[in-house]
């Protein structure tokens, strides 16, 4: 077992101290182990999902955000126990400033009923610094860093990578800096670091959406023109924003950026291609609390529950990672959905002006060339991480398979059974040759 050493004598460096894990325990017959990792200024909390036959190489996944987690949510492995866990160690670490590690980024002043964002913001940042937090210090290679010296910690020579998302941008900066140490990677949802995110972004959420839309229409689910309602929605909201009473806080005021933020995050969880469609009608008829409120429920991990973001991890790292390599003054395109996404990338940067981090170096915006052989899932009703950044990805990656379908959307693995089926089959050492090249058709 992992925190126990079977995986080879811990490396120089520092050592995992052994705590209970932490939550209501989650039923299984498999052992379950946490422990924390005290770094020079960040604890990290990890946990190990131990495997029934581990004859497979240990799998370190790499949650989304940045700032999302991963141990608080060990039950989507158990309860149904993953495939992935039959032959394989599965370690799972919130990564700095996220979850349960410490100190936490989470931006606790957003959390109040109808928050100024920018002044919550703000609030946050003064009173991280005033803790001695160095908001600098928590990049993707900081990120990376840190993962390399749990590697040694658990005494792991070669691992396996799965990222989520997010987490994909890890995996990648991982095959990068210790590439000699992985025997295969997962990339789920493609979040490549030479793609201008916040510049290509709007043009890919309009793929999805249309596509969305399309799928809606074959299945005769849908009513007409339901593209054509979105475009006239979002022009009324621009034009006339309009004040909504919903569940989760006393009043929103909807524009079109808050709207289009709301229905791409929306698409991005498992049931958001049957259900948005529905939000569209809804809010196209006037019946905007009842739209909102059906999108709201939607979040975009499908099963993880309560608080899942830390806002100032997630600021840290696309402040200094992201935003400083993006232009933000290309025409977003005649569409009005592709101008709301455009004004939510206008709205971070405005927030990374106030969050006040240096950009990174010149390598975080490169590509990552790496022999190791490596999966690729992606989904054409993805409007996080559009379709094109996984191709962008693979073409540097010569030892990679690419496998997608026109009913996924974002993370995939997480949700659908026979992108699943993908990824344990990858990581155990299968090489599918089916859906390989791009194609949509492979499940």
């Amino acid at each position: 077992a992992l925190l126990a050493g079977s995986c080879g004598a811990p490396g120089p460096g520092p050592a995992l101290l052994d705590v209970e894990c932490p939550g209501e325990p989650v039923p299984t017959l498999l052992e379950v182990t946490c422990g924390r990792l005290a770094l020079d200024d960040v604890t990290l909390f990890v946990a190990v999902l131990h495997a029934a036959d581990p004859t497979g190489a240990p799998v370190l996944f790499l949650h989304g955000g940045p700032g999302g987690r991963a141990v608080a949510d060990r039950h989507i492995w158990l309860a149904p126990r993953s495939p992935l866990l039959e032959h394989h160690d599965l370690v799972l670490v919130d990564q700095r400033g996220s979850g349960l590690s410490t100190p936490s980024l989470d931006c606790e002043e957003l959390d109040a009923p109808s928050p100024d964002v920018f002044d919550a913001y703000r609030a946050c940042r003064s009173r991280l610094t005033d803790l001695g937090v160095d908001l600098s210090r928590y990049t993707v290679t900081d990120v990376a860093a840190d993962l390399v010296l749990l590697r040694s910690a658990l005494g792991v020579d070669r691992w396996s990578l799965y990222g989520v998302s997010f987490g994909t941008r890890v995996t990648l900066e991982l095959l990068r800096t210790d590439g000699s140490a992985v025997v295969s990677a997962v990339l789920d949802s493609p979040f490549p670091p030479h793609v201008d995110a916040y510049d290509s972004l709007p043009a890919g959420a309009v793929a999805a959406v249309d596509a969305a839309f399309d799928r809606c229409n074959r299945l005769d689910a849908c009513a007409p023109d339901l593209g054509a309602t979105l475009d006239t929605l979002l022009d009324r909201l621009d034009e006339a924003p309009t004040a909504v009473t919903t569940r989760s806080r006393s009043a929103l005021l909807l524009d079109d950026v808050t709207f289009a933020r709301l229905l791409t995050s929306a698409l991005a969880h498992p049931d958001g291609p049957s259900l948005v469609p529905e939000a569209v009608v809804l809010a196209g008829a006037g019946r905007l609390a009842q739209a909102v409120a059906i999108l709201e429920d939607l979040g975009p991990t499908g099963r993880a529950v309560g608080d899942q973001v830390s806002e100032g991890a997630q600021l840290s790292s696309e402040c200094a990672d992201e935003v400083p390599f993006n232009r933000f003054d290309d025409p977003p395109g005649p569409r009005p959905l592709a101008a709301a996404v455009a004004g939510a990338g206008t709205d971070v940067l405005a927030l990374c002006r106030i969050w006040e981090v240096s950009p990174s170096s010149a390598t975080a915006d490169q590509p990552v060339y790496s022999e190791v052989d490596v999966l690729l899932l992606t989904g054409r009703l993805d409007p996080v991480t559009p379709t094109a950044w996984a191709g962008a990805t693979a073409e540097h990656l010569p030892n990679a398979l690419l496998v997608g379908s026109d009913r996924w959307t974002h993370g995939p693995s997480l949700s659908d059974t026979c992108a699943e089926g993908l990824v344990t089959a990858f990581l155990d050492g299968l090489r599918p040759d089916h859906g390989s090249g791009g194609g949509f058709d492979a499940c």
